[in-house]
């Protein structure tokens, strides 16, 4: 915002300096327009269930990020699908107060466009109308919302939110030979391979190379929202780097980057490592099937 007023003033200087007076067009004059914020609340759904996408559930408050600017005339909330700006439907129309918590469910978005298929991904904005009557939208046809570099001006402020349904887990595809991406623990490269191996339905394995006397690290899965874990589990004698280290274990953090992405026929986790003698701290871990 700062940015685009400057040089407004600059252009505005320059004109006048080569300009007569009569020969002036009149300037038009800037205009405030109030910055959204939108926070998801906790408990909501973060992704749509491949199971049961009707079930989807989610609430949004729709704020002022700057609580004393000047308010809009009214706030409308939109979602689009796909990233299609074609696609713009209206969730909640006519928000005046602020905070105002909007819900959003699964089934909402099945009326509006019909069934959600894996993939799919919604995107919800607001559209701005100020006190004079101008539409700022969210998702106009051609260009970013409210012009660039407004996100980074305002202080990171959250101007859209994405809910996506995931492609729904198969089994069968997280077996098999997996090519490492990122092994941030550096106990394997890119590119190197390791197997999977299908336990059951909601269990693989594999097998880390860098303990002696590995033991199959099992990882469990969650087919309703694609989440998967380690429990803590021994997975060799010691480091065959350090003997010394020895018990080697992993586990799971709580992050939500713990996943399986069937679309991409990949899966990534955030392990903590840990030996009798302490612990290694996290470390991301990301397979791709070869």
């Amino acid at each position: 915002m700062k940015r685009i007023a400057f040089l407004n003033i600059l252009f505005a200087v320059l004109f006048f300096a080569a300009c007569r007076k009569n020969d002036n067009p009149k300037i038009p004059e800037l205009e405030r327009v109030p910055v959204p914020s939108l926070t998801v609340k906790d408990g909501s759904d973060a992704q749509i269930s491949p199971t049961d996408p009707a079930g989807f559930s989610a609430q949004i408050d729709v704020d002022l990020f700057f609580k004393d600017d000047i308010p809009p005339q009214k706030f409308d909330l939109v979602v689009i699908k796909n990233k299609d700006k074609s696609t713009v439907e209206v969730i909640q129309a006519g928000i005046t107060s602020f905070p105002t918590t909007v819900s959003i469910t699964g089934q909402e978005l099945i009326d509006l466009y019909g069934e959600i298929e894996d993939g799919d991904v919604f995107t919800v904005g607001v559209d701005i109308t100020t006190q004079n009557g101008s539409v700022f939208q969210a998702f106009p046809p051609v260009g970013a919302g409210y012009g660039p570099g407004v996100q980074n001006e305002a202080g990171g402020v959250t101007l859209t939110v994405d809910f996506a349904r995931p492609c729904a887990y198969v089994p069968s595809l997280y077996e098999g030979d997996f090519e490492v991406v990122v092994d941030e623990f550096l106990d394997t490269a890119p590119g190197d391979v390791l197997t999977l191996t299908k336990i059951d339905d909601t269990h693989f394995s594999y097998v880390y190379p860098s303990p002696t006397n590995p033991l199959p690290i099992i990882v469990e899965v969650d087919p309703g929202t694609n989440r998967i874990k380690i429990v803590k589990q021994k997975i060799g004698d010691n480091f065959s780097w350090e003997p010394a280290y020895t018990n080697p274990h992993a586990e799971t953090t709580s992050s939500a980057e713990n996943q399986v992405l069937p679309c991409a026929e990949s899966f990534t986790l955030i392990i903590a490592y840990s030996v009798d003698q302490g612990d290694f701290g996290s470390y991301k871990f990301t397979m791709k099937k070869k």
